[in-house]
Formats: C-alpha cells, sequence, structure tokens
C-alpha cells in the first residue's frame, strides 16, 4: 500500500517528504511512509484515483482495528486521510515495477558499478527503458545524481501549495 499510494503522491512529494517516504518502510514502519504520503495529499488537495482512494480507506479501516492501542500516529494518520480527495479521472496504479530498489542493484546486475558515472547512466537508461522505476528507485536515483534520467518518466509536478 505504501508504494502504491507514494506512486499516485509523487507529484505533490518534496524532496524531504520523498527521503521520508523511502526510508520509513525500510526501518518497518511502512504506516509512517503512508502518513508522510497522505499529509502531501491533504495539503495539496492532489486527489487519489478512486479505487486506490476506496483501497486505502479500507485498509486504514483494517489497520485501525487491528490496533491493540491507539498511536499517535494512526490517529493524525485518520486526521490527514479525511481531507484526502478522489478523481474518476484517473485509473488506478498498478504497482508493477522492475524488480530493483536501488541504483546499485542495477548497475551492479550491469557491471558498471564501479564504472564512470557515463557507463552508469547508460545502464540505468537502459534498465528504464524496460522496466517501470519503483518510487524507492526514483528517489536513490535523485539521491545519487540520476534523477535528471527520469524527467521524461515523471508526471507534470502539482499545482497545490507546500509542493517542490
Amino acid at each position: 500500500m505504501a508504494e502504491v499510494m507514494w506512486e499516485a503522491a509523487e507529484p505533490c512529494l518534496s524532496a524531504a517528504q520523498r527521503l521520508a517516504a523511502l526510508t520509513a518502510p525500510h526501518a518497518g514502519e511502512p504506516s509512517l511512509a503512508i502518513l508522510v504520503v497522505v499529509t502531501a495529499l491533504s495539503r495539496s488537495g492532489h486527489a487519489l484515483p478512486s479505487d486506490l482512494h476506496v483501497e486505502f480507506h479500507d485498509w486504514l479501516r483494517q489497520h485501525l482495528g487491528a490496533a491493540s492501542h491507539a498511536e499517535w500516529s494512526l490517529l493524525e494518520l485518520r486526521v490527514m486521510a479525511a481531507d484526502v480527495k478522489a478523481t474518476a479521472d484517473v485509473a488506478m496504479i498498478d504497482g508493477r515495477y522492475g524488480d530493483a530498489t536501488l541504483c546499485y542493484f542495477v548497475l551492479d546486475d550491469a557491471g558498471v558499478a564501479d564504472a564512470s558515472q557515463e557507463q552508469q547512466a547508460d545502464a540505468l537508461k537502459r534498465w528504464l527503458l524496460a522496466n517501470r522505476p519503483s518510487p524507492s528507485l526514483r528517489t536513490d536515483m535523485r539521491l545519487n545524481g540520476f534523477g535528471y534520467l527520469l524527467e521524461d518518466l515523471e508526471p507534470p509536478p502539482c499545482a497545490g501549495p507546500g509542493t517542490q
């Protein structure tokens, strides 16, 4: 759920929000990644695809029902989720990504982990032609100086407030 939500909110996430959403699942806290994404959606007014909106609210009800005690992050998530809008204009994001989650995995598989940046960029370009990058790979590419390779792959930035 965290990656699909991240994918839908990508146009409205700031660099800091992308980094937080990347870090939380690797720290075993996917619900905190969802909180970051839902906060961005709530503040920007960027809408979720309607089927993802329904799936998210179903997930939220199940997640809240399974909690043995009240957690502040769940309360905050519920409050922010109330402001998330749905749109019928966009189909649900399918979530099918290539298997690489970090640039290093792509570079290592291509045998260019220790090569020049130009060779690494060529390997990443070839990988991107055949695969869809996950949100974590996109964030890692930005952090490692390969973000420019994603320019043609990303939707235009959200016009909502608080975006970068």
